[in-house]
């Protein structure tokens, strides 16, 4: 069918070619063949069509030049050759920069008397290679080829393996040797694992006795009915003949109806091993192969417009378009809720804030009391790190000073009011007992059930150490560190409780320097307040371990005898009191000497007495004392000490003691 279309468009080319003028003068016409094997194999092979163009063209003189790709490239740019057949692939690349019409015909191959009008690509190896089974197989291996630029040689092969995962310039290592006969020859050799070829190239080698087809296998081996030729990939058109741009159309009109005019039995034909010339076959597989290989011409992407777009994604952009206004259909009903996760999300990055940078130690436990979740400073507090902690039930920083009854406390008020807060002793994890402040809160579900316990811990050392320090303060003299007014007034009421509750005594002690004045005008304040401090000492160590020495100011100190079972078991104490104060002192080599007046009173005495009373009783009968001429003891007796006391500045500077 298709040699009798051959035939049928030959004589219609031949009769359009009558009226067309003849050119009166003979002119040059140079046929560019592509060498995609040994220079005189394309010879031998073409030259036959040659002389065949020659003869049927009287006009003109035809000649044959085989070329590699760069040669023929820099040939149709000196316009030094007129008509081209080369590979499909090389042909688009051609066609990208010259202003052709398109191709006059597709070459018709022809093998054991069979017609091929398409090519493939052969991938070889050495029959003994029994490593090299599959594509895959050649990842990492040397692979000999004619080109990059061989449609058969090359191309097809890498699209092959670019479709079985593989990466043709990535995965392979490609030698290249400029024919094909080459590349046979050294997958031959042993020189490389493997070779590409085009189809066609091993039955020719075969035919001329220049290769034993037993030492080759062929992989990833197609078989395609009615091809005669082994194939390792897809089929593409054969070699298209092309006319360049300087070539007349009358001329082009006889070409075309010359090859079209040659029969398969043509000698021509036979020893081109053709079976003559098609019209132009379609070259689309080979651009998509090109395409996907981003090969000249396509290895440049184009400009893209919106119009491109449009035309070739409209059913896919009206179907978003659609999709779009769902979505904004959806964003409207959404907007609300978003807004709602917004101000959580906001919320929940606020807690976390909260959670990670905040000075207070939080613990998430369980309902059951095991630790979920902890924060830095938990572990700064505690000493436990997040991984130690997590797990672990919150007994784990019990310190045992609480006992069954405190912790069942602190859990009832939980459960009945949701939360609790208070200070508890813990334990750190270096064995250091230590003040904390702790605030537990429920966390419930929508059904009121607990879900979590939320612990807000704070290490509150410092606090207490101050606290302390305060109290310190507030009730001991800053000078002599002996209790001050309020403590010893507390102390007083103590005292005066425990001789009711015992049915014992208690003596209260006021004590006032004599001759402490003249020390500070004669060696001034600061040498003063040294020697108060001494003598408190001193004072404080002639104390029984139970009694209490205080200071009310200047130089008056009060001392609280309790435990007493009789007034006269304190006479011991008050004598050491009397000795102690007026002991000399001697301070920077300065020998300071004073002494004491004590007034002493007891209780219970018959009537109901408070502190204060008491205080007032003991200051009279220490200026009764005074009045008796000084460093001496006397007892409180509610008639002698209504006698008013005179001034300090009056006082004798001794007076033998009395008892």
């Amino acid at each position: 069918m298709r040699r009798n279309l051959c035939r049928g468009l030959g004589v219609l080319t031949l009769w359009l070619a009558v009226l067309v003028p003849q050119a009166q003068a003979e002119h040059d016409l140079v046929l560019g063949i592509f060498a995609y094997r040994e220079p005189a194999v394309m010879i031998e092979r073409y030259q036959p069509l040659v002389d065949y163009l020659d003869a049927q063209l009287p006009e003109a003189r035809v000649t044959l030049q085989v070329l590699g790709l760069d040669e023929i490239e820099r040939a149709i740019s000196h316009r030094q050759i007129d008509l081209l057949m080369t590979n499909p692939s090389h042909y688009l690349e051609v066609r990208s920069r010259n202003s052709l019409t398109g191709a006059l015909a597709t070459q018709i191959r022809l093998e054991h008397g069979q017609e091929v009008s398409a090519l493939g690509g052969v991938m070889i190896t050495r029959a003994d290679r029994d490593d090299i089974a599959g594509l895959r197989d050649l990842k990492g291996r040397s692979v000999a080829i004619p080109g990059k630029r061989f449609l058969g040689g090359y191309q097809t092969q890498a699209y092959e393996i670019q479709q079985a995962g593989l990466s043709p310039a990535r995965d392979l290592a490609l030698l290249q040797l400029g024919s094909h006969d080459a590349v046979v020859d050294a997958v031959l050799e042993g020189l490389v694992d493997a070779g590409f070829v085009r189809t066609g190239v091993l039955e020719s080698l075969s035919r001329d006795g220049r290769l034993d087809r037993n030492r080759l296998k062929v992989l990833n081996a197609q078989r395609l009915a009615g091809f005669p030729f082994a194939v390792s990939t897809r089929l593409y058109p054969e070699w298209p003949l092309i006319a360049l741009p300087q070539v007349e159309r009358a001329t082009v009109q006889r070409i075309a109806m010359a090859l079209f005019a040659l029969a398969p039995e043509h000698p021509v034909a036979r020893a081109a091993g053709i079976a003559g010339f098609a019209p132009p076959m379609d070259y689309l597989p080979v651009e998509n192969l090109a395409r996907s290989l981003r090969l000249p011409p396509f290895d440049q992407s184009p400009p893209i417009t919106w119009h491109d777009i449009w035309e070739q994604h409209r059913p896919y952009l009206l179907a978003l378009l659609g999709a779009l206004l769902v979505v904004v259909l959806l964003l409207v009903l959404l907007s609300r809720r978003n807004r709602k996760l917004k101000r959580q999300r906001e919320q929940m990055r606020l807690a976390a804030s909260v959670f990670s940078h905040t000075h207070e130690g939080i613990m998430i436990t369980s309902p059951a009391g095991r630790i979920i979740e902890v924060n830095r400073a938990f572990s700064e507090i505690t000493g436990y790190s997040r991984q130690e902690a997590i797990g672990q039930r919150t007994s784990l920083l019990s310190s045992g000073r609480h006992d069954a009854q405190f912790y069942a406390s602190l859990w009832e008020k939980l459960l009945d009011r949701g939360y609790w807060d208070g200070e508890i002793w813990n334990r750190h994890r270096g064995g250091r007992v230590y003040p904390q402040r702790l605030t537990i809160s429920a966390v419930r579900d929508d059904s009121g059930e607990v879900q979590r316990y939320v612990g807000l811990i704070a290490d509150i050392t410092s606090l207490k150490a101050h606290q302390q320090e305060l109290e310190h303060i507030a009730h001991y003299d800053a000078l002599t560190g002996l209790p001050n007014r309020t403590l010893l007034a507390d102390r007083i009421r103590q005292a005066m409780a425990a001789a009711r509750r015992h049915q014992q005594r208690l003596a209260l002690v006021f004590i006032d320097l004599d001759g402490f004045k003249a020390v500070n005008d004669a060696h001034g304040h600061a040498m003063g307040d040294r020697l108060l401090i001494e003598l408190g000492r001193r004072m404080k160590a002639a104390l029984r371990e139970s009694d209490t020495l205080g200071r009310l100011g200047g130089d008056e100190f009060v001392a609280v005898l309790g435990d007493l079972d009789s007034e006269a078991a304190c006479l011991p104490v008050l004598e050491r009191l009397r000795r102690v104060a007026a002991a000399p002192v001697e301070i920077d080599g300065q020998r300071l000497e004073v002494s004491a007046s004590l007034g002493v009173t007891f209780y219970p005495a018959g009537e109901e007495l408070d502190a204060d009373q008491l205080l007032r009783q003991a200051d009279q009968a220490m200026y009764r004392a005074k009045r008796r001429g000084k460093n001496r003891y006397e007892r409180f007796e509610p008639v002698r000490d209504g006698i008013p006391a005179p001034a300090d500045g009056q006082e004798s500077s001794s007076c033998p003691s009395s008892t």
